[in-house]
């Protein structure tokens, strides 16, 4: 997947138009339409991160050639850990019995490697 397939399904998913995606991330609206028309080789490397920080994205997530469906899995997995490590010890304690006792009832391996007994 290639980074015009990336911004398209973000923007749609965002309800976002390259107007709006200009005004919101603070890119100009020629330099978007231009990567449409012109392509976007060359690109600066400030631009793509205001992109990835807009849609919460990694740098990695933009430069990969990975197909989609494995991109969206990383960042989703990406977005679990930062929301995780801003959580409390004991939260996270908490989330480790719930990943434990959801994984017990659906009777596959623990969380922590160990088959549920």
């Amino acid at each position: 997947m290639d980074f015009l397939e990336k911004l398209d399904f973000l923007m749609d998913r965002n309800k976002l138009n390259k107007r709006t995606l200009s005004k919101a991330c603070g890119i100009p609206y020629t330099t978007i339409d231009g990567w449409y028309k012109k392509g976007y080789e060359g690109m600066k490397l400030t631009t793509l991160r205001k992109l990835a920080n807009f849609f919460d994205t990694s740098l990695d997530f933009w430069a990969s050639d990975q197909p989609y469906e494995n991109a969206m899995i990383d960042e989703e997995i990406r977005w679990f850990v930062k929301q995780y490590r801003l959580l409390s010890d004991e939260d996270r304690d908490l989330i480790k019995h719930m990943i434990r006792s959801l994984s017990g009832k659906n009777g596959e391996q623990q969380a922590d490697g160990n088959e549920q007994k």
